[in-house]
């Protein structure tokens, strides 16, 4: 083993460690619609932040890169399913009548591949009160395209359980609107550049948000239009 590959390794084994020793922290960040919907449960994004020794949070930026490339993604996406599964159920030992969010946890191309994930996510679907809409999985508009077959075979099992999927960063393009509908995604993330930029064009054209109104109405999806600042993000 090479010396430049020693510290990566002593890093990924730090990394393994700590999903076992549940040194992940789960936070979460509320979707509110602008206007009020049917159904008023609420509707949380789910974020992971390693917890350091010396207790500091670390952005995902600083471990990710080290998950993918030890090929170590999959063992979060479980964890964050595990966790997210306990926290549920001792919620509702505390609160039997919370109405329990929808909740999105975000998902790597390594874990579309993983042909187990779907048995794994229903072991907690169908024994934590994580069904009827409460999870579901969100994956970035390239990796949909590029995944297409596995997530589709993936999301045909969960569907079926009650699970939902939502497709982040569409531009609005023409060229994706086919092959994103195929898809039959549940939500879309209208991508921040659009936002920003359907943003500007409402302020000298008021029609210009219409666009993404009769596209989200036309497929029966709920449409995500929003942009964090640097600022504001954590």
């Amino acid at each position: 083993m090479s010396r430049e590959f020693e510290p990566q390794k002593e890093i990924a084994d730090r990394l393994m460690a700590a999903l076992q020793q549940d040194e992940f922290v789960l936070y979460t960040q509320s979707i509110v619609p602008l206007v009020p919907q049917g159904d008023s449960r609420a509707f949380q994004e789910i974020f992971v932040r390693f917890k350091e020794e010396d207790a500091k949070l670390l952005p995902p930026g600083s471990f990710f890169p080290v998950l993918e490339e030890c090929r170590l993604l999959p063992y979060l996406d479980r964890w964050v399913v595990n966790r997210l599964a306990r926290f549920v159920r001792s919620g509702l030992k505390f609160l039997p009548d919370w109405k329990i969010p929808r909740y999105n946890v975000n998902l790597s191309n390594e874990t579309l591949a993983d042909p187990k994930f779907g048995d794994y996510v229903l072991k907690y679907v169908d024994n934590s009160y994580l069904s009827g809409g409460v999870l579901g999985f969100e994956i970035s508009c390239a990796s949909a395209m590029a995944n297409r077959e596995p997530l589709r075979r993936l999301m045909t099992r969960l569907r079926s359980h009650g699970c939902n999927l939502t497709v982040a960063g569409f531009d609005g393009s023409k060229a994706l609107l086919a092959e994103l509908k195929a898809l039959e995604p549940d939500f879309v993330k209208i991508s921040a550049l659009s936002v920003r930029s359907t943003a500007c064009a409402i302020l000298y054209r008021p029609g210009a948000s219409r666009k993404i109104s009769r596209m989200s109405g036309c497929w029966s999806i709920c449409a995500d239009a929003r942009s964090i600042s640097a600022r504001g993000s954590r």
